[in-house]
């Protein structure tokens, strides 16, 4: 594949304290490389075959919108999907846009993996809804896929094509993809531009080692379904020799003025990544202003205080948008758990984001 030669957009990390050293990414001992390298390939490869069957049996809504698959100049080789929501022929105004990153630890999965949810946001909520795709690991490292996020994402915006108000803009992720969102709006360009900023359960502190996470979790609720790839994963992306405490590997770490003022976080309460992802809700929000509850939800389920919400998911893992119940009566429960989860995502973004 030949990559187009562009001009690093990531400013060099600055290394000053002596305590650098334990925050530095380090090489596995070599029996654990052998480990981590089948474990990776052998999860992309079920992954896969498990997205593929939950795509093919399951029938899209009869409303659902047909994208429009497009490639840019700056990475001619990603190709991202364009959700335009259906209005009538005279209506020419500019309309909101939301940039949406698919997950899958940074290694695997496409854009079309959202469809369902950028469909819905488009349809809904009468935004353009567009999905960005970016290279994936462990063939491509950080902070390769940062940069595929920030290079399109600028791209669509300055696309005279889409029609969109370039006031109104957000974007967000699932999981990984909610990583690379975090870290893409602190950059020049974006920092300033994106108004809001959604997290589906985002890794977002990657300073905090494995055994950490787990040891936080409360014993009662059972391991988490990412506790078995979260480590060959974060090696399949961190190259040896990173600093961890970058704030484009662990937006945690980021200054409260690099990130929107409004930013939605949710988690599932058996996820691995709960703890991080709530404690960065508890960060970003305002002490100023008084926290209130979300209408729908018990008050230990969610809260909004200034522009930041936070919700927990009950009883739901990691991933739970997107992986399939094969007990009717609980998918049917996950559906209509997560599609009101987006509707509240969606009369957000339309009144604080894109209202403001």
């Amino acid at each position: 594949m030949d990559v187009p030669e562009t001009e690093p957009l990531l400013p060099a990390t600055q290394l000053p304290d002596p305590e650098t050293k334990h925050f530095i990414a380090k090489q596995p001992p070599l029996y654990l490389q052998i480990v981590y390298t089948i474990g990776v390939w052998t999860f992309k490869a079920a992954i896969s075959i498990a997205l593929f069957l939950i795509r093919h049996s399951t029938c899209p809504p009869p409303n659902a919108i047909l994208p429009e698959v497009k490639s840019y100049p700056i990475r001619p080789f990603l190709k991202n999907r364009i959700f335009r929501p259906n209005i009538s022929e005279n209506q020419h105004s500019p309309l909101p846009l939301y940039l949406d990153a698919h997950g899958g630890g940074w290694s695997l999965s496409s854009p079309e993996e959202d469809d369902k949810f950028c469909s819905f946001m488009a349809s809904e909520f009468n935004i353009v809804v567009v999905s960005l795709d970016y290279r994936k690991s462990p063939t491509w490292k950080f902070p390769t896929a940062v940069e595929d996020i920030i290079a399109v994402a600028s791209a669509v915006i300055e696309d005279p094509n889409l029609n969109i108000d370039t006031s109104k803009i957000a974007m967000g992720g699932f999981s990984a993809g909610g990583n690379l969102m975090f870290a893409a709006c602190q950059t020049e360009g974006l920092k300033g531009r994106v108004k809001g900023l959604v997290g589906f359960y985002p890794p977002l502190d990657m300073t905090e080692n494995l055994q950490d996470k787990i040891a936080r979790r409360p014993k009662e609720l059972g391991a988490s379904g990412l506790t078995s790839s979260a480590g060959f994963l974060s090696w399949a992306y961190v190259p040896v020799g990173a600093d961890l405490r970058n704030p484009m590997l662990s937006p945690r770490r980021a200054r409260r003025e690099d990130l929107p003022e409004y930013v939605y976080l949710c988690a599932g309460e058996r996820d691995l990544l709960y703890n991080e992802t709530r404690d960065m809700a508890e960060w970003l929000a305002s002490p100023e202003c008084a926290r209130k509850g979300i209408s729908g939800l018990d008050v230990e389920d969610g809260w909004s205080q200034g522009g930041v919400v936070w919700e927990c998911a009950r009883g739901r893992d990691h991933a739970f948008a997107h992986m399939m119940d094969w007990i009717p009566k609980k998918e049917k429960e996950r559906v209509a758990a997560v599609e009101s989860l987006y509707r509240r995502i969606g009369a957000w973004l339309l009144e604080k984001v894109y209202g403001s």
